[in-house]
């Protein structure tokens, strides 16, 4: 007697209940993404031939869904240096409704010499504000300039003044709005003649660059907890800020002891404000928390994940010279500003990108996606040497291990070598890192040639499903 099988369309749906959820892996480039290569997209902003220097340093998704890339560009030497915007649509091609093809360049004013865009800030309506630093004569600035929806100017870039009897202390310099549209900076700052001591100042200032009296004392805070805490001068320098659900302001930073006998060991550093200004006493120890580390660190991000969690991503350099290398770390702090202790080794992971080798890696951004794992981002070097420096991101859960869903490599790891030009060392520089709509997207610059750099796109798949990464 023979048999037969019948399937059903319930029987079928049965079954397919049971098969497991197949789908694209985490940390792979987006092949619906790039002008370059797949999932790459490489913006030459100088239409001539002529020599230029394009450095993209900061970004931003628009309301529209649309990406916009911040940054500098200098053509053939030649000064100011000016900032460059680039929007980008969902395809990675420049949008031609937007300022000049795409592109929109911005003149700093008269006598200011741009260093470096430091965030991209869009707005409800559209509208984005441009947040620099830059250098008049002897003195650094903090510029603020707007421009429209459609890249035309709204507001000329004005500079924003230090807190009285202060000066600002290089590029190390972050900003954001708040829920109420305000924009929040925070900035290294030290007195106007020589000092040891640089101290994180943090200031919030209407959309119209007018100084919001109402917070901290006249507009600004300055926050000198470090020195207490390390009992001499420090060396404060900002990383990164961000505002919590409470409207209280975190910002990250490295602390460096420092005085006329030598300097100590910087440190990951982090202190919280309330939404007026004042310091929140109940964070860390009295306001601040300095995170213990054998080798010195370099902060070059935060980010706020869930529970109140605060990660902090940066460098520290290992070994003794000549032999020291490079390597990113990361730490977490709790809600109250306490080391995570479970966290790597007592709240600091080192992370390799090319685990074996001692090559020179840098951290210098991370984001908490909405599941709660946390994506580190920066650049490694090649272990062709001769290959220079590639896009470098990882993935970790909360408590620190890697997610091995990620990456093609199964080892939470993405490598990605932009290589525009192998005669001139293929200088990958990652700044940026955003999660939007299921995928990361890494902004920096490449090298292309003798003093060409171009502004780069990276768009990774990161669905957030957990299947793959399940341990």
């Amino acid at each position: 007697m023979q048999r037969t099988l019948g399937c059903t369309a319930a029987s079928l749906a049965a079954l397919a209940l049971l098969l497991p959820v197949v789908h694209a892996r985490d940390g792979v480039h987006d092949a619906a993404f790039g002008n370059h290569a797949p999932g790459i997209s490489v913006i030459d902003l100088v239409a001539d031939p002529e020599l230029s220097i394009d450095l993209a340093t900061a970004a931003a998704v628009l309301p529209d869904g649309h990406l916009l890339l911040g940054g500098s560009t200098m053509h053939d030497h030649a000064l100011p240096v000016v900032i460059a915007l680039v929007r980008l649509d969902a395809q990675g091609l420049r949008d031609a409704s937007y300022g000049d093809g795409g592109t929109r360049l911005l003149d700093p004013g008269a006598g200011v010499t741009l260093r470096e865009v430091v965030a991209v800030l869009p707005r409800a309506d559209g509208s984005v504000h441009v947040l620099a630093h830059a250098w008049v004569p002897n003195t650094d600035v903090l510029l603020s300039c707007r421009v429209g929806v459609d890249g035309a100017t709204v507001d000329a870039c004005r500079q924003l003044p230090a807190p009285t009897g202060t000066a600002f202390r290089g590029a190390n310099m972050a900003a954001v709005l708040d829920a109420e549209g305000r924009i929040v900076t925070a900035a290294s700052v030290g007195p106007t003649t020589f000092s040891y001591n640089v101290d994180v100042s943090v200031a919030r200032w209407h959309a119209d660059g007018r100084v919001d009296t109402g917070f901290g004392s006249g507009g600004a805070t300055t926050v000198t907890r470090f020195d207490e805490l390390a009992g001499q001068s420090t060396r404060d320098l900002v990383a990164g800020l961000a505002i919590d659900a409470q409207g209280r302001i975190v910002v990250g930073a490295s602390s460096q002891p420092r005085s006329e006998s030598g300097d100590g060991i910087a440190l990951f550093a982090a202190t919280r404000l309330l939404a007026d200004g004042a310091i929140d006493p109940t964070f860390g120890d009295g306001g601040a928390q300095r995170l213990p580390s054998t080798t010195a660190v370099r902060a070059g991000g935060i980010a706020l994940g869930g529970e109140g969690r605060i990660f902090l991503a940066g460098t520290t350099a290992i070994g003794d010279i000549p032999s020291a290398h490079e390597e990113c770390i990361v730490a977490q702090l709790d809600a109250n500003g306490a080391i995570a202790s479970g966290f790597g080794d007592d709240g600091l992971f080192r992370l390799v990108f090319h685990p074996g080798t001692l090559l020179d890696s840098e951290c210098s951004a991370l984001v908490v996606q909405p599941d709660g794992r946390l994506v580190v981002a920066g650049h490694t070097r090649s272990p062709d040497e001769a290959r220079g420096f590639d896009f470098a991101v990882a993935r970790l859960w909360p408590d620190g291990r890697l997610d091995h869903g990620f990456g093609a490599g199964g080892d939470g790891r993405s490598i990605s070598p932009i290589d525009l030009n192998p005669a001139f060392g293929n200088h990958d520089h990652l700044a940026a890192i955003l999660w939007h709509e299921h995928r990361l997207i890494a902004i920096g610059s490449a090298r292309s040639g003798y003093n060409l750099d171009e502004f780069v796109a990276v768009r990774l798949r990161a669905d957030g499903l957990l299947d793959d990464g399940f341990e």
